[in-house]
This record gives structure tokens, sequence and C-alpha cells, in this order.
């Protein structure tokens, strides 16, 4: 049977990190493999790459720095690739279903708007941030505006947790909601061996929702215990000089990925302070890594309603007290750890990105 065509908009792809870019890497290359046709349109972040089994387009020649700003993004930058993205889909227009992320919100209305209704649209939802705008003043009351009109444009969504599909149908009225989670690696994170006992990881983006400073001056008075911190942000020289006051944290900056993978491996904890994720492929592969994945409750911390099972495969602590304290406890308790552990590593199994592509592969075949 033929398999449609695909065309992806994506506002960066790989090798730029994200948990979007993550996810649609992972899915778009291996429906590729499927025998889907795919194609990209994106923008130079961090520069072109070449990706085997995917036809990836640059909609505008901006660099990151021209697109992104602390912990979120610059609107110009974000006008122009929506702009050009609507005059390149109003000009041309074969592809058979077309695939648009939430992050940003503006170039999937602007691109959509143009497209013939007949075709195939679907819409990725991370999370659902309409009570967050709202509260944030005046300019981010527009991409509530916008966050409502997305769900009410797009016929056919895609959900990464079954929470967000809740919220998507309760806050907007939209029924059928697909969740189609975030997945993992498992064999190349795969290892149940001995850990470095104390060895405290985290991996992801700098940016200040994700209070890596709060995270080190935690953890840095904990005695035992040692911090690395991997990844590269708006915050990283900030993070350095609070790290500079404790013999017990390290920051690493951004690595390779062999790299990443092997410290997390070796890890005992991994940590993720984040007062906002969505379904967290970074715990997700802590977990596939044997490694349990310690958090703080919050209202837009999802991963705490899905990944993360309070005392199963992780720990979601109420405060950053509390995770230093549950910390010291967990150091000085090795068979509840290794419960976490084995718990931990038996949940990434259901995440495997095979599985989670076969189950998006299916949605989009029968909608065809």
């Amino acid at each position: 049977m033929d398999l449609p065509a695909l065309l992806s908009v994506n506002e960066s792809f790989y090798p730029h990190e994200g948990g979007a870019e993550k996810r649609a890497f992972e899915t778009l290359v291996r429906l590729a493999r499927k025998g889907f046709d795919v194609k990209v349109l994106t923008n130079p972040f961090p520069d072109h790459t070449n990706i085997p089994g995917l036809e990836i387009e640059y909609v505008t020649d901006m660099n990151e720095s021209q697109y992104f700003k602390k912990g979120s993004r610059k609107i110009l930058g974000v006008h122009e690739f929506a702009s050009k993205l609507r005059a390149k889909l109003k000009a041309d227009h074969d592809a058979d279903i077309y695939m648009f992320d939430e992050f940003p919100l503006l170039p999937a209305l602007k691109g959509a708007s143009v497209l013939p209704v007949e075709k195939l649209k679907f819409f990725t939802w991370h999370e659902v941030l309409g009570d967050f705008y709202r509260r944030n003043g005046l300019l981010w009351k527009v991409a509530e505006r916008w966050e409502r009109k997305a769900a009410n444009l797009f016929t056919n969504n895609i959900a990464v947790s079954s929470t967000v599909a809740s919220m998507i149908e309760n806050r907007y009225n939209v029924p059928g909601v697909s969740v189609i989670e975030n997945g993992v690696n498992v064999r190349e994170l795969d290892n149940q061996n001995q850990k470095n006992w104390g060895k405290i990881i985290y991996i992801g983006r700098i940016e200040p929702h994700k209070r890596v400073d709060q995270l080190i001056t935690s953890i840095g008075k904990l005695p035992g215990v040692e911090l690395e911190v991997i990844g590269a942000g708006s915050q990283l020289n900030h993070i350095k000089h609070v790290a500079s006051s404790f013999s017990n944290i390290k920051v690493t900056g951004h690595l390779p990925r062999s790299q990443v993978v092997e410290k997390l491996k070796q890890s005992w904890l991994f940590a993720m302070p984040s007062n906002r994720e969505g379904f967290s492929i970074a715990s997700l592969e802590a977990m596939a890594a044997s490694v349990p994945v310690i958090t703080i409750a919050g209202e837009y911390n999802l991963a705490a309603n899905e990944v993360i099972k309070d005392g199963r495969n992780g720990i979601i602590a109420k405060s950053f007290d509390d995770m230093s304290a549950r910390i010291e406890m967990l150091y000085k308790d090795e068979p509840a750890w290794k419960d976490l552990s084995k718990n931990a590593h038996e949940f990434s199994l259901r995440y495997d990105w095979e599985v989670i592509t076969e189950r998006l592969s299916k949605i989009l075949s029968s909608s065809w």
C-alpha cells in the first residue's frame, strides 16, 4: 500500500537541542524508514544538516541569536519564520499530510491558514498554557488567543500525554484528541550495572524556568553527593557563577550525545527541577538507564503527572527543601534506591521510539 507524503513544520530541528526537536527527529526518521515520503520545513539552527531519508528545507537564513532570547523567542524572528512559511505553503502544497508543532503557535496558524481545506493537518500539543499566558501580562494574552485558535483550527490533534489531551478537551471543548507520548531509545541507554553512588546529573537546557540555579544551591549544601550540569542556554554563565561557590558542583555545558549517554548511564539520580515540563523525554532517558528521577510538583510540571510516579520510579518533592531532604534519605537507603531503579527501567520499556512511531504511523495512515 502506498503511504502518504508528509510535510513537517518545525521551528528548529536536529541537531538543535530540545524535547520537541527530539520527538520530531526520532519519529520522522522512523516514519521515513517505514516508507513515508518525509519533508521538513525549518530554520538553520544551529546549521544546515543532512539526515538520510529526510528532505530538509530551510525557510529562512536566520541564526539562533536572531530567533531565540532568554528562555523564549524574539517576536520578529517568529514573524519572519511564520511569514516565509506561509508564502512557501501557499505556493506549494503537494504533500498529503501536514504536521505542525505547538512551539511556537504563530507559524502553525499562518501556515495552516493557506492550505486547501481538504488537506489533512495535524497539530502536536506538548503543553496547554492558556492560564500561564493569561497570568503573564498583556503581551502574553496574544499567545493565549493563538492557542485557542489552534485548538479550533486543527481537526487532527495529537497530545504528548493524557493530561495534555484532557486539558485541550476541557479548556477548548475539542473532542477526539489522540495521545502519542514521547519516547526513548532504550537500547542506546540500557545500563543496569553499578552506578556512581551519590552522583546526581542534570541534562537539559539552561533557561530560567528550568531553575538550575536553585538546584545548585540546594544540592551544593548536601554532604556525600555531587551534581553535574550538562547543557547549554541563556543562563549558562549565571549558573557557572552560582556553582563556583560549591566544591561538589560541576557545570560541564554542552557535550556530544555519546558523552551525555555515558555520563547518564553512570549516574545515581537524575534531577529535573523545572517548574514547567511537558512529557519529559529527559526523564524517560534517565529511566531507560535505570536512573531514578527526582522532580518538584507544580501546576505546569506535567511530567509529575505522567512519567514520574512518586516512590515507584522516582521522587516527586514538594519544594527544593523537600528535594534535599529526600535525596539525603535515599542516599542512606540502598534497597529503596534499587527498587526505584528497577521500576524506572521497566517503565521506560513501554515508551521505546519504535513503539511510539508505530502508533503514530497507524494514525497517519488511517486518516489518509
